[in-house]
């Protein structure tokens, strides 16, 4: 899997030894170790990277309800000019650290406020991390602090066969500005997946869910890319997303989804006058 800093294996055993720590009483070494610095490597080698300069803002809950379902939103403000080249989500403690890339394409604008947002699981108290590049190339970093665990390796409340009905319906919605000088258009794509991880307990065998999860998205405004998401299972069941592209002649937006099973789902606005 492209891009997973821990193999699903791995993830196993350190969600098992993570909850064996807990019913012991002991802390969680992973609690106390700052990771980030080998992540920054990894995904950006010795490039610098610019904090909190107001380049990106990362916004989260306060209270987090359910550590399986936690809203995030990243906003880039509009005193922010230019074509963006990439985004990158980090909950340092995750099994899999990185949430997802989103690589851009020309159709995600180059002025206004531009957004994404998701929801996803959290494993451990944690730092998490939106990381902007821009067309020269720079990186801008925000960090915020969620007080959340056990996302990644609850037990499935659902059986895993109901959980999997439908599955691969997509919606695509598009919403106009409230001015029509407004450059940026916003869009919501949501599927029916039940994005197992690998980590999770089916209720009825107590035996773990084989992984299965969505790894890439395209979304193309009138043909044109907006962005490319490489994603990964810390992204929540039935994964849900915002985010705005920029106005263009007809606004119609396609969507192609590709999970880790190789199967390809596809979902697209009506054209206007059907």
């Amino acid at each position: 899997m492209p891009h997973t800093f821990i193999s699903l294996a791995k993830a196993c055993g350190l969600a098992a030894l993570a909850a064996s720590l807990l019913v012991l009483g002991l802390p969680d070494a992973r609690a106390e170790e700052n990771v980030w610095p080998i992540l920054k490597e990894q995904a950006f080698g010795d490039r610098p990277i610019q904090e909190e300069d107001g380049m990106v803002v990362l916004e989260t809950p306060s209270k987090v309800e359910d550590a399986a379902i936690v809203p995030l939103t990243v906003r880039v403000p509009p005193s922010v000019k230019g074509e963006l080249k990439s985004l990158t989500l980090f909950i340092d403690k995750n099994p899999d650290p990185k949430v997802a890339t989103l690589t851009f394409g020309p159709a995600a604008g180059t002025s206004g406020e531009r957004s994404f947002s998701t929801r996803v699981r959290v494993d451990n108290f944690s730092h998490v991390r939106a990381i902007l590049e821009t067309a020269d190339g720079s990186l801008h970093m925000t960090t915020k602090f969620l007080a959340a665990a056990g996302g990644c390796a609850a037990m499935q409340a659902k059986d895993p066969d109901a959980d999997s009905a439908d599955m691969g319906k997509v919606i695509v919605r598009t919403f106009p500005p409230a001015l029509d000088s407004n450059p940026i258009w916003a869009a919501q794509v949501m599927i029916k997946h039940p994005n197992h991880n690998g980590m999770q307990l089916d209720i009825n065998t107590a035996k773990f869910i084989p992984a299965r999860f969505v790894k890439e998205m395209t979304v193309k405004r009138d043909g044109e890319l907006v962005f490319q998401l490489d994603g990964t299972f810390s992204i929540s069941t039935n994964p849900n997303f915002r985010f705005t592209f920029s106005r263009g002649e007809e606004n119609d937006l396609d969507v192609v989804i590709v999970d880790t099973d190789g199967t390809v789902f596809e979902g697209q606005t009506h054209p206007k006058g059907s």
